[in-house]
């Protein structure tokens, strides 16, 4: 291979990300991350707190045929979660949780 062909190679423009993306796994990849988007878009706006969505490829040489390799991908969504409320509960001599205060006499009894 003479320099002008390497030269040319290596400016040569790169195969479209989202064309491979459609190819792998059949498309399911492509699909999971749509979907992962928006119910990540979806949480933000009702959570109004960040999210992250990361996709993850890991490439590695087919060790039986020269020239081939092994693509496999991983997609971590992490949704951004609701502030959660507390409930007050009174602990009682026993270890248990309960909602009246026990050391406090009732008011109306039956």
């Amino acid at each position: 291979m003479t320099d002008t062909e390497t030269q040319a190679e290596q400016k040569a423009e790169p195969r479209d990300f989202a064309a491979f993306l459609m190819e792998h796994r059949r498309g399911k990849s492509h699909t999971e991350l749509s979907e992962a988007l928006r119910d990540l878009v979806v949480a933000v706006e009702e959570t109004r707190k960040a999210g992250t969505l990361t996709y993850t490829l890991k490439i590695k040489p087919q060790e039986r045929t020269p020239g081939a390799v092994m693509v496999a991908d991983q997609i971590k969504c992490s949704l951004p979660e609701h502030e959660r409320s507390e409930s007050i509960f009174f602990a009682t001599e026993t270890g248990e949780l309960i909602r009246n205060d026990p050391r406090q006499t009732a008011l109306f009894t039956d």
